[in-house]
């Protein structure tokens, strides 16, 4: 029985679109050929080979709205609007299977994507979208299908991952730890996207979305990234038996859904403490399978390409009637941040004089916030006049906690804003 012909239309040819045609060089398999219909890619590249002579190139994507010899749009531009926005509707609406590697359009429009999907009896599939090469997706979507999912999280960003893994280690800076990352490739030029914490936002929405059937708007998502964290919080947490870590969390209880993406202080002993550098870690906690933990390279060229054949090949493989015929989703409330129940990390920067301890205990009483452990630094020189007083605390609620801050933020002997960290207790 000849291999069944599938045809392909390739929107971006950059890191991982370079990556997938690596792959494809190397990819053999007897029941399915990939034939590359088209590439679309603004950079001036040569293709050369065999595996092109029947490719149609575009300088502009959306030459492919006008074009229709695929059975499968591979769309890797990235962003949530313009020609990739354009093409993969068009691609949908014209009863085409979509592979992507967009998580900012997959979150964003994660409803009616979903729907035109559904309403037009093709596929779409974002494997590549959240974690790189770990199959995080598909483990949600088929291996867990069976389980009641009630908790993911993890470290869903290598950047910020290499950022906090090398601080500590190399006992360098924010700033310089970051350029280079830049140097390296694993930030980009205007690195906001990640350290500010926006691309974890995005894969944990897809992620929520998923697991939980609903739509995870990424305004419901709590945030805060990496830009304000200290070597020497970094130092304390060490000392204290924690890491940092910038996590992505979404929590389903009874009908709240808890969403959040910050740094937080984890136990030197969990799973995700020990992922470190520019790798992802994920946790996936169900009824059954209670706790799945997954690991692996969460960007670049070849892994994420990887993920992008996976899906190719499964569409290839999928008879029409495993299609999805409708779309029924879930309504859930959302928790508020303020509402969190949990312990915290504080560093208070004060005078060095009697009474300081007193003056914030007096406060922590005042709005029900127990101190579980206090370590002070010495003054580094004689002539300094601060000094630093580090508290973690037994669980409160954060609104408590946010309030007593205030106080005693305006307090005489505090000499700078408090750094105030989350502790989550993940084993």
């Amino acid at each position: 029985m000849p291999p069944r012909k599938i045809k392909i239309a390739i929107a971006g040819v950059g890191t991982v679109g370079k990556g997938l045609l690596d792959l494809l060089k190397k990819y053999e398999n007897k029941e399915i050929k990939i034939q590359i219909s088209a590439i679309a890619s603004r950079k001036k590249r040569k293709f050369l080979g065999k595996s092109f002579k029947n490719t149609v190139f575009f300088d502009d994507a959306n030459e492919l709205l006008n074009f229709s010899d695929y059975d499968i749009l591979v769309e890797l531009i990235g962003g949530d609007n313009g020609p990739p926005k354009r093409i993969v509707f068009d691609a949908l609406n014209k009863g085409k299977h979509v592979v992507t590697a967009n998580k900012a359009l997959v979150s964003k429009f994660w409803h009616e994507i979903l729907e035109v999907s559904v309403k037009n009896n093709c596929l779409l599939k974002y494997e590549a979208s959240v974690a790189g090469g770990i199959p995080i997706i598909k483990v949600i979507d088929e291996f867990l299908l069976s389980n009641r999912i009630k908790k993911i999280y993890g470290i869903l960003n290598g950047t910020c991952n290499y950022i906090l893994t090398n601080m500590f280690s190399f006992d360098k800076d924010f700033r310089t730890v970051l350029n280079e990352a830049q140097k390296l490739g694993y930030a980009e030029a205007d690195p906001t996207f990640d350290i500010d914490g926006l691309d974890t936002v995005h894969k944990l929405s897809i992620l929520s979305s998923l697991a939980f059937n609903f739509n995870n708007d990424i305004k419901n998502i709590k945030l805060e990234g990496i830009q304000n964290i200290n070597l020497l919080d970094l130092k304390f947490a060490d000392s204290l038996g924690y890491k940092i870590k910038l996590l992505g969390i979404t929590e389903l209880k009874e009908k709240e859904i808890k969403n959040a993406v910050y740094p937080c202080l984890i136990s030197k002993e969990s799973f995700i403490a020990k992922v470190d550098g520019v790798y992802n870690g994920v946790v996936v906690e169900s009824d059954f399978c209670k706790k799945s933990f997954f690991v692996g390279e969460g960007a670049g060229s070849h892994p994420t390409a990887t993920s992008v054949l996976s899906d190719i090949i499964s569409i290839a493989k999928k008879q029409s009637n495993e299609y999805p015929k409708e779309l029924k989703y879930n309504k859930y409330i959302y928790s508020r941040l303020e509402d969190r129940w949990g312990s915290y990390y504080l560093r208070f920067t004060t005078e060095d004089k009697p009474g300081v301890i007193s003056g914030i205990a007096n406060e922590f009483k005042r709005f029900k916030i127990s101190m579980k452990s206090m370590l002070q630094k010495e003054r580094e020189n004689s002539q300094s006049k601060n000094a630093t007083i580090v508290i973690t605390t037994h669980n409160c609620v954060e609104k408590n906690m946010m309030q007593a801050l205030r106080r005693i933020n305006r307090l005489s002997f505090i000499n700078k804003k408090t750094i105030y960290l989350r502790i989550e207790d993940f084993k």
